[in-house]
């Protein structure tokens, strides 16, 4: 059994990031081997091992394993302290004003450790020799669906994702992209896995048990945290740009995606200049976002297919 810390960085809005300096000292002081790297970024442990090099000499991380890992859990932050009371909840640290509800949720895929006589103590997770399929499915499908369903509720009034159980059109909204966009995208992307995700059944069966898992009321999961940061979520290679840009990549028009991306958009222009999105200043904001991004020949497609959905939501 080999020495282990885990580092989630998906919880920014919890808890600041751990400093590099802080993980290397508990890597040396600990002797850990392996280090599970939680994140919504693409290839995070091959990012962080980047940085640590700089700080420290490359040999002293020679037997070191830095992972990245998939948890596809479903989680709400409650920080009313009328409602931790009504809940019957404890605060996460004595004095606190918040508290998380996590699912019964044991399924965590993690790259393939190659160090020499490694045993891993944690017998649940699961490894694979090719982490990014299941990343994007994650980020493109999971991410991607749940921000769209919380950005059209916030447009609706809807304080709580379980809200959503009662606007079925919204539901068929996510389901389509889902199954019709993303899902077709990314089973005809990574079919050659052989994994049983990247089939229409095996998907159809992953799609159907998030948007269930996604809606659920015992989590009393705030619209209001789903749809924070939307810069983040606008980002070129995040959820919906990236969807968007697999979809096309494969032939899929992501209609639906748009409008969850137009929506992110339009919030995002509410909040930081008072005033709602045209197509003028829509292209604007998200070409200011992407400045520093390539393009792969789908830009102007993107930005079209906001501008269109952004006059379907203003109907």
């Amino acid at each position: 059994m080999l020495p282990a810390c885990y580092v989630d960085h998906s919880a920014r809005h919890l808890a600041p990031p751990i400093p590099l300096s802080t993980l290397i000292n508990h890597i040396s002081r600990h002797h850990a081997r392996l280090v599970d790297f939680i994140n919504h970024e693409d290839k995070p442990a091959e990012l962080l091992h980047r940085e640590l090099v700089k700080l420290a000499p490359a040999d002293r991380f020679r037997d070191l394993a830095l992972l990245d890992t998939v948890i596809g859990k479903m989680s709400g932050v409650i920080s009313s302290a009328d409602e931790m009371r009504s809940l019957g909840l404890a605060p996460l640290v004595a004095g606190g004003d918040r508290c998380v509800l996590v699912e019964e949720f044991n399924r965590i895929l993690v790259s393939r450790v190659r160090l020499p006589g490694f045993r891993r103590a944690i017998g649940v997770f699961e490894e694979k020799d090719d982490l990014l399929p299941f990343e994007e499915a994650k980020l493109f499908g999971h991410n991607a669906v749940h921000a769209l369903l919380g950005y059209l509720a916030e447009r609706r009034g809807l304080a709580a994702m379980s809200a959503i159980r009662d606007a079925p059109d919204l539901l068929a909204l996510g389901r389509r992209a889902f199954l019709e966009e993303s899902g077709v995208a990314l089973v005809a992307k990574h079919a050659a896995t052989g994994d049983p995700l990247f089939t229409a059944s095996g998907w159809r069966a992953y799609a159907e048990d998030l948007l269930v898992r996604m809606t659920n009321p015992w989590l009393a999961d705030r619209v209001e945290r789903i749809i924070r940061d939307p810069r983040r979520k606008l980002a070129w290679g995040d959820r919906f740009f990236g969807a968007m840009r697999v979809a096309l990549s494969q032939g899929v028009e992501p209609r639906t995606l748009a409008l969850g991306a137009a929506a992110a958009v339009d919030h995002a222009l509410r909040a930081e200049r008072g005033a709602g999105s045209s197509a003028g200043s829509a292209k604007r904001f998200l070409r200011g976002l992407w400045k520093d991004d390539a393009d792969d020949g789908s830009r102007a497609r993107c930005l079209d297919l906001v501008v269109q959905a952004l006059e379907e939501l203003a109907q």
